[in-house]
């Protein structure tokens, strides 16, 4: 198939070389020339004209920023990026799939992407182009290996063709591929990163109370660990949370929340766990006190 990768930072440049390991046809679009040329210079195709980009280009994946600041996901990248592209498929009469990876809150695509894509471009989302979301579970430090074996693929589907044409182009990955609506599909992405950190914050403030009674915590969360339902993933206590995603998706989601009139007591208690675990480490290195890296754990 012939795809579009809209936004080639750490995301977009795993998606697109996982997808053309496969065997597709992919070009590559961003606003940053560097990253152009770089990917231009391992042999992919490169275009900084967005209309030539879609308008050559079956399914359009966009992954663009989705920062956190002031503790509000900013979805201005992403908003002016749909307006440009229901501009780009104004001018073409072949269907098309736009597909949005990047990370966003339950209902944006359903009540703000679609319909600037069907204002710019003059069309009928399900009619005219369809729409899907497909959240990301990529780590920041090893994004195309984890592209290419995934544990699991979602499809937020808009209508059953456009996630019967994303599952098609999914079709050499072994995994489970798990299809629904394009609110639950934002959801599993934020509910993933947020249980992450709030499985480290536990395990954090576990340290604390050991650290209090002389208890060696890292034999603990070893021992708890072996419970198959746990796992040992996120259990060493000692380090907060860092990275791209887990502190910017955690704070974002407890503001959606807060705008959702939903207050989340227990997310609140993980943000501020995690702060404590920073005011730890921070006294620990100015009294020279051996500790372990910050835990980077990131799904941008």
């Amino acid at each position: 198939m012939k795809v579009a990768i809209i936004g080639s930072g750490i995301v977009g440049q795993a998606t697109g070389m996982g997808f053309a390991t496969n065997g597709n046809t992919v070009i590559f679009h961003d606003i940053n020339e560097e990253k152009l040329a770089k990917l231009t210079n391992l042999g992919y195709k490169t275009s900084e004209d967005l209309t030539e980009t879609v308008t050559n280009s079956q399914i359009i994946f966009v992954c663009v920023p989705t920062p956190t600041v002031d503790n509000k996901i900013v979805l201005t990248h992403i908003q002016d990026c749909t307006r440009d592209i229901g501009s780009s498929i104004k001018k073409t009469k072949r269907y098309k799939l736009i597909v949005f990876r990047s990370t966003i809150p339950p209902q944006t695509t359903r009540t703000k992407l679609i319909p600037s894509l069907e204002i710019s471009s003059g069309m009928i989302a399900g009619n005219d182009f369809d729409v899907c979301t497909n959240p990301e579970f990529l780590r920041e430090k090893t994004p195309l290996e984890d592209f290419l074996n995934p544990n699991r693929i979602i499809i937020g589907e808009l209508n059953k063709r456009a996630g019967s044409v994303l599952q098609e182009l999914y079709s050499p990955f072994r995994c489970p591929i798990i299809r629904t609506d394009l609110d639950t599909a934002e959801m599993i992405k934020y509910v993933s990163n947020v249980y992450l950190a709030t499985k480290i914050s536990f395990f954090n403030e576990i340290f604390l109370i050991c650290q209090r009674l002389g208890l060696d915590a890292r034999i603990v969360s070893e021992a708890v660990s072996l419970d198959p339902r746990i796992g040992n993933y996120g259990v060493t206590g000692g380090t907060p949370f860092a990275g791209m995603c887990l502190p910017k998706d955690l704070t974002a989601f407890i503001e959606f929340t807060n705008a959702k009139g939903i207050n989340s007591l227990l997310l609140r208690a993980v943000a501020e766990v995690n702060q404590e675990m920073c005011s730890y480490c921070s006294i620990s290195h100015e009294l020279q006190v051996p500790r372990e890296e910050y835990i980077d754990i990131s799904s941008n």
